[in-house]
């Protein structure tokens, strides 16, 4: 049983842009703040799927908060497609987890067509070992309702949206940040904030405002994206890809019937010559590289680019700090962009929540780990995407007639296919190296994604874990280890106890004592809480080190 303290959350009213404390119910608490010449806690800038995942989060996590974007309203473009079972915990956490995957497909399978004589191997996606993930697949939804969900959900927190509102300037002032906002009617607004999050895209005023730098490298690969409805018969809820000498295609089910996502590898054109991608030039291209006569129409969207991909050189100067494409830029093989960039926002504002309300000492340290645990990510995704864009995409025919067979055979491979859901579903990120542990001695657990094993009971773990705190997570057999066993928080933080046999068999083992961040992940884990308190750099809450 899991028993948390009664904690305060602030919104902001949105005719007075004042933070205003709200209870658990939702309703203001009279208790207002308002300190010193800071008019929020935090300022978001961009309202795609980071900027309102920061948003929502600063709200969870007691902040007040305003959010802009200069577009005019939300995005109606599917654009990203793909939401991945990690990015569905985070939405688990944040109460949005079960409206995305109402709207959204989930992939059956992916078939991987490979070789001139294509070679077919087709990978089932149900099928492979997740873990113990309560969202054990890939989800088709496209972006617009992804936002449209977010959106919801902020205005259910007391959010809104500040739409055709564009950053102009900004410079911190010690104890915050002074923004100068324009509107559409040609008004301006200077905002006081502690933070500013920059969540602005690619081309990130923000990111440029505070003198950061992201190196794009150009990839010299052009894509051809579309959503188009068909006459074809084609499994609804299955993936293809078509490795071929004519080149990459992509076939990606999308939750409304006979609609699909085309993603194509196209030569090159001529500088500023934009492709005519209509129903015909889509059949044709599908019909060389598939053989499908796809009986293309209504091309709902389409798009065309030239993939580039880079990263920032820090997401942090002072306290502007850097989340999504303004952080990192890349190429959409595996669908991770939208995918970190909601994990950017998720890591980061729970740090500034706890910083807020200084349940640390070395706050510093914790903000310096939102860089040192989220770039690493964004570098080795850069990196691997990258790569595996290269190789699809290879202008050597050599290369590509290497790839036909040897591509089913690694995709076939059981080992390999032991990781691939886990790995593409980003289950296995973790922060090896972070300030907020001690790397001398820190448990191998130490910023692992704490697992989620089902309960006996009915549930799983993460449904009895404190939403906004750190939490102490006991073996009921070790709780000899414990201080005080039958206690309901210790050093400020709740404990959930598990019962002997409480896990359902094959969950794995979990160490005696561990305690788990507010993100889901492991701060530390051993046989005592000293030994666990020992592993901690930066500590939860102001309170001594157990003795």
């Amino acid at each position: 049983m899991l028993l948390t303290p009664g904690r305060v959350a602030l919104s902001f009213a949105p005719e007075h842009r004042t933070p205003v404390a709200v209870n658990p119910d939702g309703e203001p608490s009279g208790a207002e703040e308002r300190v010193g010449a800071v008019d929020v806690d935090v300022l978001v800038v961009g309202a795609g799927p980071t900027g309102l995942t920061a948003a929502c989060e600063a709200i969870r996590h007691g902040l007040s908060v305003r959010i802009v974007d200069r577009k005019a309203y939300r995005s109606t473009f599917s654009k990203a497609l793909v939401v991945h079972a990690r990015t569905l915990e985070v939405f688990e956490t944040m109460g949005v987890a079960e409206a995305t995957v109402a709207e959204g497909q989930p992939f059956a399978a992916l078939n991987i067509h490979a070789g001139r004589r294509p070679r077919t191997v087709r990978v089932d996606l149900m099928e492979l070992p997740w873990g113990d993930t309560a969202y054990p697949y890939w989800l088709s939804i496209p972006q617009y309702a992804t936002e449209r969900i977010l959106e919801e959900h902020l205005n259910r927190l007391g959010g809104e949206v500040e739409w055709q509102v564009s950053l102009d300037e900004l410079h911190e002032e010690g104890d915050h940040v002074e923004a100068r906002l324009k509107r559409a009617d040609d008004g301006e607004d200077v905002v006081r904030s502690r933070w500013v999050v920059g969540c602005d895209g690619g081309r990130s005023r923000v990111r440029e405002q505070v003198g950061l730098h992201l190196d794009r490298a150009d990839a010299k690969a052009t894509f051809v994206l579309a959503d188009v409805k068909t006459t074809a018969d084609v499994i609804e809820d299955e993936g293809h890809v078509f490795l071929g000498p004519e080149g990459l295609l992509l076939i990606v089910p999308m939750p409304e019937p006979r609609r699909w996502r085309i993603i194509a590898h196209v030569p090159t054109p001529p500088s500023d010559t934009p492709i005519t991608i209509d129903a015909a030039f889509l059949d044709a291209l599908i019909r060389r590289r598939s053989g499908i006569e796809f009986g293309s129409h209504d091309v709902v969207w389409q798009s065309q680019f030239n993939l580039r991909h880079g990263i920032a050189d820090h997401y942090r100067r002072g306290r502007v700090l850097l989340a999504g494409d303004a952080a990192h830029v890349h190429s959409p093989v595996g669908g991770q962009g939208l995918n970190t960039g909601v994990q950017d926002a998720h890591n980061l504002l729970w740090k500034l929540g706890v910083a807020r309300r200084r349940e640390v000492l070395r706050t510093e340290e914790l903000l310096d780990s939102y860089e040192a645990e989220r770039r690493p990510v964004a570098r080795a995704m850069v990196r691997g995407t990258a790569r595996a864009t290269g190789a699809l995409t290879a202008r050597s025919g050599l290369l590509r007639a290497l790839l036909g067979p040897v591509a089913p055979r690694i995709l076939s491979h059981p080992a390999v296919q032991a990781r691939l859901g886990r790995a593409v579903g980003m289950l296995e990120i973790a922060y090896p190296v972070s300030p907020l542990a001690n790397p001398a001695i820190a448990s191998a657990r130490a910023g692992r994604r704490m697992p989620n094993p089902e309960l006996r009971t009915g549930g799983r773990l993460y449904q009895e874990l404190d939403p906004g705190h750190y939490t102490w997570v006991v073996r009921q057999k070790h709780g000899e280890a414990f201080p005080h066993p039958s206690a309901p928080t210790w050093g400020g933080l709740p404990v959930v106890f598990l019962g002997d046999g409480s896990l359902v068999d094959g969950s794995g083992p979990l160490p005696p004592v561990v305690l788990v961040r507010p993100d889901r992940y492991v701060a530390g884990s051993g046989d005592s809480v000293e030994s666990v308190w020992s592993q901690l750099a930066v500590h939860p809450e102001q309170v001594p080190v157990p003795r």
